[in-house]
Parts: C-alpha cells; structure tokens; sequence
C-alpha cells in the first residue's frame, strides 16, 4: 500500500518541476485511492452458513424388508467473526454440528454427527503474506455419546475435550487459503467425567482428569467457490506430540461441500477423516450426504 507524500515534499517538487506538477498530482490521486480501498478493508467482516437436513422413510409390507419408519435430522453452523485493521488481523471461527436418526427397530433417537469446535487467531502483519499470530482452538462434543451395540457410554461433553494454544506464523496468500504453522503448542486433553476417571482413556490416564502435551502443530484452512452454487471448505490440522510418540501424528482433516439449488434449498456432502492413536489406532471415517434448508449468514 503506497503511503501519501509529506506536503513539504510535495511543495519542493511543485516549485522546483512546475513542468510535472500534472503527473505529481495524478500520482497522489492514485495514492489516495488505493489508501481508500484499504481502508475499506478494515473492520469486522461477518459470513457463513447454516445447514438443517431431515430426511425420513417408512415401510409397508415391504418385501425387500427393512426399517418400518425412519427419521433422521442433522444440522450444520458454520461461522466466522473476522477483523482488521492496518497490520492487525483478528479470526474466529464458530464449527458446530449435531444430527439424530431414529428408527422402530431401537425406537429412539441416535445421534449420528456432534461437534463442537471454536477457534480464534490473531495476527500482526510482519511481509507481504506472513502474520506474527497467536491461536487458540477449543473442540468438544455436547452430548453422551454412546457404543450403541454393546449400550455402552464411551464419550460426553468435555470427555474428551482439547484446549489448545500456540504461538507461530501464519502464511495467508488470499482471501481464500491460510496455513498457520507452530514449533511450540501446548494442548491439554480433558476427560471431566466421573463414569471415566478411573480408565485411560483419550490419552489421559487413569485417575487423571486432563493431560497436557507440548509438540508441533499446523492447521491450514481453505474455502472456495467452485460455481455460483458449489463451495468447498476444508481444513488440515497436524499434531505432534514431543512428550509422547512424536512420530505418530494427530490428523484432523474435515471436508464440506454446498451445492446451492436456490436460495433455501440445497444439498451438502460432509467427510470427516482423524487419526489419534491415544483414542483408536485406526484411521477413522465420517461421511454425512443431507438434503435441505441450506442458509447463507
């Protein structure tokens, strides 16, 4: 961003080039502008979406077999608050999701998606694409999650439950793309419920309500409108832990596309993948397609 020339400065070449006065004024009107449009830029810059799918079946003497009834529902909040102003940047991100099916066989509702995830990152421009930031990210569930074949509670809100904070740089070339890298994080897992206090469980041991860690960590974020009715968000986050197991990286990586029929309607395919040998030693897999209201915050 080209900053305005000193008057005096201005004045100097007035009087000493009176032949270049039109060119030096053109130049300041450039200047201008663009400290315009920068300034345009700052302040707080609000989107997102939200996403209720439901989706239900019934059968009647059906001979193929299969469920009598079914319904499902499953809801999606995605939002970011981000501000700017001059060198400083300050993101937050708002990811949160829940979904049930129910069906005769087990007559009650099951959940199927629970999610909640919160982080917030600020920035001090130091170049052209890279930030001095500082993040902190939160991620839990809400409700009792349970082994539904064996009816066993295997999880609940803040069991397992991640508070982490680093320090690092943070590369952002665009609107779109932004990878935040750190050599020293320190993230605590929780596990606050008393049905598991006694078990190692989620890398805590037993008769232990948290643990921390210290080690490397990435996240990188991107979100891009591939037409006028399909965007894509995804987000990469690495962990290394220096305190236990280095080699054996903590992958979270979350996949959403939109498609947009119309200004209410539209369908989503979300696709979660994570390995964290502290919970299961196995990649695992979450895949959720809906159809239904799908709003832009």
């Amino acid at each position: 961003m080209k900053k305005k020339f000193l008057p005096g400065i201005v004045t100097m070449m007035a009087v000493l080039q009176v032949t270049a006065q039109d060119a030096t004024v053109k130049e300041l009107q450039k200047a201008s502008t663009k400290e315009v449009k920068s300034t345009e830029k700052d302040g707080w810059k609000k989107s997102g979406s939200f996403i209720l799918n439901v989706n239900q079946g019934s059968l009647s003497n059906w001979a193929g077999g299969g469920e009598q009834n079914t319904m499902g529902i499953n809801a999606i909040f995605n939002y970011g608050i981000n501000f700017r102003k001059g060198k400083s940047t300050w993101d937050n991100y708002f990811d949160l999701a829940l979904g049930f099916q129910n069906a005769t066989s087990f007559n009650r509702f099951r959940k199927t998606d629970d999610r909640i995830d919160i982080t917030s990152k600020y920035g001090y421009q130091v170049s052209k694409h890279w930030y001095a930031a500082a993040l902190v990210n939160f991620n839990s569930q809400a409700l009792t999650g349970y082994d539904y074949g064996a009816d066993t509670k295997i999880s609940n809100f803040l069991a397992p439950g991640k508070l982490l904070f680093s320090l690092g740089m943070d590369f952002r070339p665009n609107n779109d793309f932004s990878v935040f890298i750190s050599p020293a994080t320190t993230r605590w897992i929780l596990k606050k419920d008393d049905d598991f206090y006694a078990l190692n469980l989620f890398g805590v041991p037993a008769g232990k309500k948290s643990y921390n860690e210290l080690g490397a960590y990435l996240t990188a974020k991107y979100t891009r409108p591939i037409t006028t009715w399909a965007t894509y968000t995804g987000r990469l986050d690495l962990f290394s832990n220096y305190k236990r197991n280095p080699q054996n990286v903590d992958v979270f990586f979350t996949n959403l596309l939109v498609l947009k029929f119309n200004k209410w309607l539209g369908s989503t395919i979300s696709v979660d993948l994570v390995y964290d040998d502290d919970v299961i030693s196995k990649l695992q897999l979450k895949e959720i397609l809906g159809l239904g209201l799908t709003l832009k915050l």
